[in-house]
Parts: structure tokens; sequence; C-alpha cells
């Protein structure tokens, strides 16, 4: 599968501490040269599914658009589409229209760190309205939630349990890769969350497994049945990106045609190649490396400390008839 992102804009409704877009931007794409270079992506891919996902900023400001490009695919059966949100837009009307299109949408919430991390762009809080659209997204079809992790935000358990019991969501917790986030303190204590969720899993097996728990064992699992390991986050191969009318690898790249041309450098890194997880790390950003030369130390401590941690649960709940069931289910849906 290829997956060719759209960033409709980078105008946002809110203003995210770990986001760098323009939020304030006036800018939009053009749909119908994105259309064209899809064209010319499926001929290069005739029988290969195609994700295309409308990203932004907030790409509900942009429903026009969307539907543009909807219309202009929807000939083409081997399309799948998605689409983050921060949800605060949704109306049962866009709802409805997610649902005839079977689009994934996934909703951006940060729980317990909302009004930390993401406010409004005039810096009031935003918590109170995600509450009150509870309903609205428990409507979406497969409805779930992404979580992004930063530093200061260490109690991931904590966090785990308030979006499951408040929002019905299994939330998918994201670190934050960009160059400077973390430093050595920060890592440690981040650990400390990492143990404590691992912990509480490996107490509560019949539980369901914390999506955080399942993104890293899916990586074990994936090494183990088709011995594939990622060299690197797939920009400019697996994934192209469509932003402000021109193809990149990532959007991260729009600006940098020296980074576009570092890419095969850092494509698969030495440090990587002798690194004790080297078959199970998916590598991280492939532009914050560049950025940064190389591997981020400080994300690599996390990815072993994490992995390491996965070795400890499968240890641990090896006969547990709980956790078989989920290993199974897992092993089944490896590509």
């Amino acid at each position: 599968m290829k997956t060719f992102l759209v960033v409709l804009s980078e105008k946002c409704n809110l203003n995210c501490t770990y986001c760098n877009v323009d939020k304030w931007s006036k800018d939009t794409i053009d749909p119908y040269l994105y259309l064209a270079e899809f064209k010319k992506l499926r001929e290069l891919n005739p029988d290969e599914e195609i994700k295309i996902d409308f990203f932004g900023g907030e790409p509900l400001l942009q429903m026009d658009l969307i539907k543009i490009i909807i219309d202009g695919v929807k000939d083409d059966p081997n399309v799948t589409l998605s689409m983050p949100t921060n949800g605060l837009l949704l109306t049962d009307e866009i709802v409805d229209f997610i649902i005839e299109h079977k689009i994934d949408a996934s909703v951006s919430f940060d729980g317990l760190w909302q009004d930390r991390n993401r406010l409004q762009l005039n810096g009031k809080s935003t918590m109170q309205k995600y509450l009150d659209k509870r309903d609205l997204f428990k409507r979406l079809p497969h409805f779930h939630i992404h979580t992004m992790i930063y530093k200061g935000c260490y109690n991931l358990l904590e966090n785990h349990l308030f979006i499951r019991d408040n929002f019905g969501a299994n939330p998918g917790l994201t670190l934050v890769r960009d160059v400077g986030t973390w430093d050595h303190n920060s890592v440690q204590r981040l650990k400390v969350g990492i143990t404590e969720l691992f912990d509480w899993y490996i107490a509560n097996p019949h539980e369901e497994m914390p999506a955080f728990i399942t993104f890293y064992l899916r990586h074990f699992l994936n090494y183990q049945v088709t011995k594939y390991s990622k060299k690197n986050c797939g920009a400019g191969t697996s994934t192209l990106m469509f932003s402000e009318n021109k193809v990149v690898p990532c959007t991260r790249f729009k600006d940098s045609p020296e980074m576009i041309e570092a890419i095969p450098k850092y494509a698969q890194m030495p440090e990587c190649q002798s690194c004790e997880v080297q078959n199970y790390c998916e590598k991280g950003c492939l532009f914050e490396q560049i950025k940064n030369k190389g591997p981020i130390v400080e994300l690599c401590e996390i990815y072993k400390y994490t992995y390491k941690e996965v070795s400890r649960l499968t240890g641990e709940l090896r006969d547990d008839p709980h956790f078989k069931q989920q290993l199974l289910r897992e092993i089944e849906n490896v590509n």
C-alpha cells in the first residue's frame, strides 16, 4: 500500500504546543493539481491500494476541497480514505458524510494533557468542548483517538484510563519525535510512566491491551512472522505528501530541497544497523534525523526501554489465556 497524504492547508483552529504549522495561513492547495498527481501515481501503481490521508492544519476547515478530491477518485476501487481531525468542527452532517464515504477519521485529543498542549487560538481551554462532543465522536466508524506524548506528560496510565473511561476509546499514545523535545531528565521520568502502564496491563491482562503497548508489540510480531524490518519512516517511498501544490516526501521537507537530497544518506543509518533493536524499531522521523545528522539519542533510549518492557510483558504473561488470545489476533493480522 502507498499513502498519498494531502496537506489541504496549514490553517487550524487550535494552537498546539508541539505543532509548527502556520495556523493562520490563508493558503490552500489546488485539488485538481492533487488529482493530476494522484493519476500519475496510479499509473505507476495500477493495482496497488492507495490511501489518501486528508491532512492539515485542521482538514475540516477545508471540506469543499475534501469533497472535490473524493469525487475525483470515486471510480477508483483501490482507494481508502483517512483523516486525522481535532474534531471540534464535527457536526452530524459531517459525520454522515464521513460514514457515507467510509473515511477512517481519528480524533486528536490529549486527554488530561489537553489544556496543557492543545489550546484554542485565543489561549482558552478546549477540554469542555471535547467532553460536550463525546456522543458525536462515538458516531464515527471505528472511533479512535490519537494522543501525543510531549515533555512534561508522563502519567501515561492515568491518561489512558481517563480517555477510556470518559470517551470509550483506547488512545494511541504517540511520542513527539522532534529534535530537542526530550532531554535526559524527561526521558527518565517518561520511563517511569511507561513502566507504570506496562505494570497495570501485566496485572490486568483481562483488560483491553493499551494501544501504546499493542503498537510496540506489533513491531516484534511483524518481524517474527515476516522477518521484515523497517529501515525508516517511509518518507518518499511508501509515503508521499502533496503540500503547497507540489509532491514532497513529507510536508516537513516542503521548504528544504537540501534535506530531500540528504534522504539517501540517512535512509539507512549505520547506527541503526548495529542497534540491539534494529529488527523491531520503526526508526522515527527521517526529517528530524537528517536535521539532527543522525539518530536522536533520547528517542533511541525511549524506544529501547519500551521494547525491553514488551519483552518483560511477554515473559510474564506467556501462560495467560487472555494474553494468548491477544497474540493470536495480532499474528493473524500481520501483513
